[in-house]
């Protein structure tokens, strides 16, 4: 390993253990991939519901999913006793699409800590924030490209024979060009609960669960034009 690739690594990895939860993050990950998959398999026939409390609802289609769903504490707090009631009918639908439904009628969101599905308010969801390394030297990189030259006629005065040739230049975004789109792009509290740094051509991203959803879609799009 030569020094500068050593420096690069030593540079990352210090980057990212400025980031404390970031062992708590892989944990929260994978428990993430699990639980949504098993969401998303599970499809149920019939789900009907008449005046149910959501508390009882999101047991039901917790046991059916075979998963652990935990309601915060104060989730509910704001809630009113009469909003709180669910009444609905659903038939072959996943389960997954089916919690979100319903949660979304009460105005509660989904959020992963310690490797447990919880239910929450939509500001501690926001505190729940994953770190994520992407690469996106794909992205920024120069390309050998030709583009078509443009052809001018020469003033009266210039005795050159022959029109004029210029090829024109082609800027490739730079990794603060990338930083500057995601952030003015994707809604999030950039500089508080969500925040992006540059090391070596990579971005360390943390943010909440969905944002960092729209961050990858985004550079996705970025590849695409390339």
């Amino acid at each position: 390993m030569t020094l500068v690739t050593r420096f690069a690594s030593l540079a990352l990895l210090a980057a990212v253990m400025a980031f404390p939860l970031i062992a708590g993050d892989a944990k929260d990950e994978a428990t993430y991939r699990k639980i949504e998959a098993q969401l998303d398999s599970t499809t149920i026939d019939i789900l009907a519901y008449e005046e149910a409390d959501v508390t009882e609802v999101v047991k039901d289609i917790a046991k059916r999913a075979r998963i652990t769903i935990v309601f915060d504490k104060k989730a509910l707090e704001g809630v009113d006793e009469d909003d709180r009631v669910i009444t609905l009918e659903l038939a072959d639908v996943k389960a997954g699409n089916a919690l979100n439904i319903v949660i979304d009628q009460i105005g509660l969101f989904k959020s992963y800590k310690n490797g447990v599905l919880y239910i929450t308010t939509e500001d501690k969801a926001k505190l729940s924030t994953v770190t994520k390394l992407y690469d996106v030297r794909d992205i920024t990189a120069k390309i050998q490209d030709f583009p078509a030259p443009e052809l001018r006629l020469r003033p009266a005065d210039d005795q050159s024979r022959g029109p004029m040739i210029e090829f024109p230049e082609e800027d490739d975004p730079t990794t603060d060009d990338v930083v500057e789109m995601i952030e003015d792009s994707i809604d999030a509290d950039w500089g508080d609960t969500a925040n992006v740094s540059i090391v070596k051509g990579q971005l360390i991203v943390r943010a909440p669960r969905d944002v960092q959803t729209e961050v990858a879609t985004l550079l996705d799009q970025l590849r695409s034009a390339k």
